[in-house]
C-alpha cells in the first residue's frame, strides 16, 4: 500500500514515484521519490512512493492538487534521458506496461470516482536495465542528481514559480 508523508498539510504538487522496483531501472521513480523524502522540498510538495500501485495512490492526493509522475518510459533516447509528458499526451500511446494500471487509465479511473485534480505531468526517464533486481543501473544512479533536479524544477513550474525547462 502507498504511503503517505505529512498528511497534515496541503499540498499543491504530489510527486508520485511509479514503477516495479524488482526490476532495476523501471523503480526510478520509486527511487526519485524515496530521496526526494530526505531533502528540503517546497512545503506544498508531497512524495507520495505508489510503486505499481498508481491507481491506489491516487487517492491520497489531495483533491486539487497537481501531480507529478516520476516513472521509466522508452523514449528511444540514451539511458537516462528525460522526458515530460501532459497526460495526453500518453492517451494516444499504448505498450506494454510492468505496472497494474496504464498512466491514462489509473487518472481515468480517479476521474470517475470524483477524483480532483489540477494539471498532469509525467517525467519520463529512460532505463539502462529492465531485469530482475532491486538496484538501479550504475548509468541511471549516476543521472539521478539531475533526474532529482528535474523533478524540483518541474515542481518549482506546477507552483508556478519557474517556467518549464527544455525536457521533452
Amino acid at each position: 500500500m502507498p504511503e503517505r508523508a505529512d498528511e497534515g498539510r496541503q499540498p499543491s504538487v504530489a510527486i508520485v514515484g511509479v514503477g516495479n522496483e524488482l526490476m532495476q531501472d523501471d523503480g526510478v521513480g520509486v527511487h526519485a521519490v524515496r530521496r526526494l523524502q530526505r531533502v528540503r522540498l517546497d512545503p506544498r510538495a508531497l512524495c507520495i512512493e505508489a510503486g505499481t500501485a498508481l491507481a491506489e495512490a491516487l487517492d491520497l492526493v489531495p483533491p486539487g492538487s497537481h501531480v507529478l509522475v516520476v516513472d521509466a518510459a522508452s523514449g528511444d533516447g540514451q539511458p537516462g534521458s528525460l522526458y515530460r509528458y501532459r497526460l495526453d499526451d500518453l492517451a494516444v500511446e499504448r505498450g506494454v506496461s510492468l505496472h497494474e494500471t496504464s498512466l491514462p487509465e489509473a487518472f481515468a479511473l480517479a476521474q470517475v470516482a470524483g477524483t480532483t485534480l489540477g494539471d498532469v505531468v509525467v517525467l519520463g526517464v529512460e532505463p539502462s536495465v529492465v531485469a530482475v533486481g532491486t538496484e538501479l543501473s550504475p548509468t541511471i544512479e549516476e543521472r539521478m542528481p539531475s533526474i532529482l533536479e528535474a523533478v524540483q524544477a518541474e515542481v518549482a513550474r506546477l507552483l508556478g514559480n519557474e517556467p518549464a525547462d527544455g525536457t521533452r
